[in-house]
């Protein structure tokens, strides 16, 4: 459960980050980049794997790199859903995706690390 928050509060804190790092990522508030947080994550959850299982063979010929395009694609549906987020072009949110999932993925490795230490 801690792990659960403490995912949502970085994840929130890395989107308002972004606000502030990149000119193309526009966000109204924290209530807005919390909803997109939780979009991101209702769309990782039903749309992320219809989309990759839909895309293997691409997925395989580019050796999981058109996943990065996924990502992409996930961002721009809740871009489209959320009236308080919004990103200007394609490679905006690529760049933002590519940011977003690398600042997620170094969480959990660093979370993890600290887990596994704890037993």
């Amino acid at each position: 459960m801690l792990h659960a928050l403490l995912k949502i509060a970085f994840s929130v804190a890395v989107v308002l980050a972004c606000t502030y790092l990149f000119w193309f990522v526009n966000v109204e508030g924290v209530s807005s980049a919390i909803v997109f947080v939780a979009v991101i994550g209702l769309l990782n959850i039903f749309v992320k794997p219809l989309l990759t299982l839909l895309t293997i063979p691409i997925t395989v010929f580019t050796l999981g790199f058109f996943l990065l395009v996924i990502n992409t694609i996930i961002v721009r549906i809740a871009d489209y859903f959320i009236d308080g987020f919004s990103i200007d072009t394609f490679w905006h949110t690529f760049l933002f995706s590519l940011v977003y999932s690398l600042s997620n993925a170094l969480f959990e490795s660093i979370f993890m690390q600290k887990k596994k230490s704890q037993r």
